[in-house]
């Protein structure tokens, strides 16, 4: 009789790994289903357990032909190369998190995650998951966007943001087929994968002035976010977070709520860009910027200041 593979002293998939193989069954959504055993099997191969994963992959193999981890990893990405290029926009800066202004809390739970980052292998090892889904909430303005852009620049990764106009298609299910693509994406690429203001794609379901196929986008952004196992992060923004599915909040690791500044914060802010861009700053520049309401309008009239002194110096 042939050998069975023994698994004695072995680290079994873990049952958030099972529970989310499961329900992509549960759901007949096989390309999930392929990507959450995948990931299994590609976890068994990092633990070292070699013959387990030839075995799993092996599984994976229908009739002989070529598992999803065999496959060069170029071919998903060439699969959706069209798409990828309409709606991935990859952003550069060279912000750091201490140019970004945060309150002592949000500024904690940053440097945690960039320790899970660097830390992933021993909280592997310990069975511990680390967090790679986060959302920023907060009002226009507050520095959402920038702080993902400095956390990125901080661990080294490549950050897209998504443009939702090259996301939603016009047809019954292209959009959750586009999400699909993205989230590959993200699994395959080290990277964060930015949805930027995601009150477009998540609002709450249910509304009477809203067509099904919106409910039905929602669920499958939850489900990719469920299901998918990121190398990198991906980070959501909202604007409006009273307007998001309450579901959709669970299957987010962390929330990080970024507040209105205060009158002394915009202060310091406009100084400290006065100081940036060598602009000198005067009463009246103070004075319009205390009437403001978020660093990103008060960094827009210091640079206006700037700018205007420039050209009077031609």
């Amino acid at each position: 009789m042939p050998r069975s593979l023994t698994l004695e002293g072995c680290d079994m998939p873990t049952i958030e790994q099972l529970s989310k193989l499961f329900k992509a069954l549960a759901h007949k959504d096989l390309d999930a289903a392929e990507r959450q055993a995948s990931a299994i099997a590609a976890d068994e191969e990092r633990k070292g357990h070699t013959t387990a994963a030839q075995l799993l992959k092996g599984a994976l193999s229908a009739n002989g032909a070529q598992s999803i981890l065999e496959r060069p990893s170029q071919t998903a990405k060439n699969g959706t190369a069209a798409l990828l290029t309409g709606a991935l926009s990859e952003r550069t800066g060279t912000v750091c998190l201490d140019d970004v202004v945060l309150r002592p809390e949000a500024r904690r739970v940053l440097e945690e995650i960039g320790r899970e980052f660097h830390g992933q292998v021993e909280l592997r090892t310990r069975g511990i998951r680390r967090r790679s889904k986060l959302i920023f909430h907060g009002p226009p303005g507050c520095g959402k966007t920038l702080t993902a852009q400095a956390l990125a620049n901080a661990l080294r990764l490549p950050m897209y943001v998504v443009r939702f106009d090259a996301v939603v298609g016009s047809y019954l299910g292209q959009t959750a087929t586009h999400l699909r693509q993205l989230f590959q994406f993200a699994e395959s690429t080290q990277c964060i994968l930015l949805f930027d203001e995601i009150d477009a794609l998540g609002k709450r379901r249910g509304s009477p002035s809203d067509v099904g196929e919106l409910d039905r986008i929602v669920i499958a952004l939850m489900q990719e976010l469920e299901l998918s196992q990121i190398p990198g992060f991906v980070i959501a923004t909202s604007n409006i977070p009273g307007s998001l599915d309450d579901a959709l909040w669970r299957r987010f690791d962390l929330a990080v709520k970024f507040a209105a500044p205060s009158k002394a914060e915009i202060s310091r802010f406009a100084r400290a860009k006065a100081k940036v861009f060598k602009v000198p700053m005067t009463k009246v520049l103070l004075a319009t910027a205390s009437r403001l309401h978020s660093y990103a309008d008060v960094e827009k009239a210091v640079e206006d200041a700037a700018r205007s002194a420039a050209l009077r110096d031609l």
